[in-house]
């Protein structure tokens, strides 16, 4: 089966090339993508099938499967997604601060978590408290690397403490090796800081980008103008089926852009343009 898709892919890079032309195919980032896929198949179909000893077939069917990703650009072509694609970009430079504040508290409790827990998880026979983990649900669940004996474990249980991933059992483990209770207190505090304050801090900002995006695209689309021969857009470009333009019938197709040259009421003479057949010298179609 990924055989067959290979050759149908070959025959559309094919088709694509001869028809459009090798300048013009490779003018286009969606082409480029499909050929780069179409000839990692016929490299992995190669030395799939060429003898050796590695004769694994799912290797063309896992470069015959990255093709799926043209799907996104589906997905950037639908303005309800283009809208959620702007708000990520305007969250990047507020998220970077709040990753590095998260990182600090993180960072701070984990220090402190090897000040006052370092060396109590352990396996070790000779050591007594490692008997003390015996039966408990932290054993149970080999969460053993989840410790505070160095650095990177330390930062491994703060990030599991933050995803919320099963943090009562991990507390229980270092209960158990303390026989403290006051040792919730750690992890409740990491809670309240890094979890509530900090996610609804992350929350705060991804809605108020959102609001502020769609509030901006919706009022670009309230002042598009339908004439029905075009969309004004804005004050100096409409987009246009360039097959029937203003009543005339023409040998182009597909969707052209309209800017209008010089200075004064462009938005209105783009609107005139395309709502009688006088045109204007100085207007100019671009494609």
């Amino acid at each position: 089966m990924e055989t067959i898709f290979t050759i149908i892919y070959c025959m559309e890079m094919f088709t694509k090339v001869m028809v459009l032309g090798l300048k013009r195919y490779s003018q286009s980032y969606r082409n480029l993508f499909d050929g780069m896929i179409t000839i990692l198949s016929v490299l992995a179909t190669w030395y799939v099938y060429y003898p050796n000893e590695f004769s694994d077939s799912r290797l063309i069917r896992y470069v015959v499967m990255a093709r799926v990703l043209r799907l996104t650009r589906v997905i950037v072509a639908m303005p309800q997604f283009q809208v959620i694609g702007k708000t990520f970009l305007d969250i990047v430079p507020a998220a970077a601060r709040i990753v590095l504040l998260l990182f600090i508290i993180m960072y701070s409790f984990s220090v402190v978590g090897m000040r006052l827990f370092g060396g109590m998880i352990t396996r070790d026979p000779a050591n007594d408290l490692s008997y003390r983990l015996d039966g408990t649900d932290f054993a149970d669940n080999a969460y053993w690397a989840n410790n505070f004996n160095d650095m990177l474990s330390g930062m491994n249980v703060m990030f599991n403490l933050l995803v919320v991933n099963n943090w009562p059992e991990q507390a229980d483990g270092i209960l158990a090796v303390t026989g403290s209770k006051y040792t919730r207190l750690f992890f409740l505090a990491f809670h309240i800081l890094g979890v509530i304050v900090v996610n609804n801090l992350v929350l705060a900002v991804i809605i108020d980008s959102f609001m502020s995006e769609w509030a901006l695209d919706h009022r670009i689309r309230s002042t598009e103008v339908d004439t029905g021969d075009a969309i004004i857009a804005d004050e100096s470009h409409a987009f246009f089926e360039a097959s029937n333009v203003t009543g005339t019938k023409t040998n182009l197709s597909g969707d052209y852009v309209a800017t209008f040259g010089g200075l004064g009421r462009k938005r209105g003479n783009l609107q005139h343009f395309f709502t009688i057949n006088d045109r204007s010298s100085s207007t100019r179609i671009d494609a």
